[in-house]
């Protein structure tokens, strides 16, 4: 048995209202979502579009939603002077760690060996009195040598000049030679004399150094 369709049945159907329903809910979905590109133009205008030019992917830009709020951001694409400046900065910081690192490693080693060497701030300073006791006693033998051998040139010198020079007569080469000699010897003594006097202040420097480090090393292991 055949049963007519009824027009009114149809109508209370739900199907077509839930499909339209849907539909509409993705399209405002769709607009929800959709992307604008923010960026500034060659110009200097801003400029908005949902689609970014081509030439503007490796420029500055913004992506934003719909509301306007930003999603992301896109810096500018380096130049190659810009890539290799950051290298050279990168290479620069590199040396300087491992320079660093160096330092440390031989700061390391001189505070090992300053803390086997002493005890106490007493035997530093009992090492660098002994130091410049030695030196000094050097210093003064240099200091007689030179006493000496000036007195030799004065004498030498006045013999010449009563002798020979105030007479208008020439100084033999014997007596010149002499002079030479020991204005030579005087020169060369008074270096070594400098060498000295510095090699004392290098030494009393050093000794200064070691003390503020092995109190800067004692109190930190305190």
């Amino acid at each position: 048995m055949r049963f007519a369709s009824n027009p009114e049945n149809a109508s209370l159907n739900p199907l077509p209202t839930l499909l339209l329903a849907l539909a509409l809910c993705v399209f405002t979905s769709q607009i929800a979502a959709a992307t604008l590109y923010k960026w500034v133009d060659e110009k200097g205008r801003v400029r908005y579009s949902d689609r970014l030019p081509p030439a503007q992917s490796n420029k500055q830009h913004q992506r934003l939603n719909s509301q306007g709020v930003v999603l992301t951001t896109r810096d500018a694409a380096k130049t190659p002077q810009q890539l290799a400046d950051e290298t050279e900065a990168q290479r620069k910081l590199e040396e300087e760690q491992r320079e660093e690192s160096e330092l440390k490693a031989i700061q390391d080693k001189q505070d090992q060996v300053l803390l086997l060497t002493f005890s106490n701030e007493k035997e530093i300073e009992n090492a660098r009195d002994n130091r410049i006791q030695v030196i000094d006693s050097v210093i003064s033998l240099i200091e007689n040598s030179i006493a000496t051998a000036q007195e030799k040139l004065d004498q030498l010198k006045h013999n010449a000049n009563q002798i020979y020079a105030s007479k208008g007569v020439e100084i033999p080469g014997g007596l010149a030679q002499k002079i030479e000699h020991f204005e030579r010897k005087v020169e060369i003594r008074n270096l070594l004399l400098g060498a000295k006097v510095e090699e004392k202040e290098k030494i009393r420097r050093k000794y200064e150094l070691d003390l503020e480090r092995f109190r800067t090393l004692m109190s930190a292991s305190n």
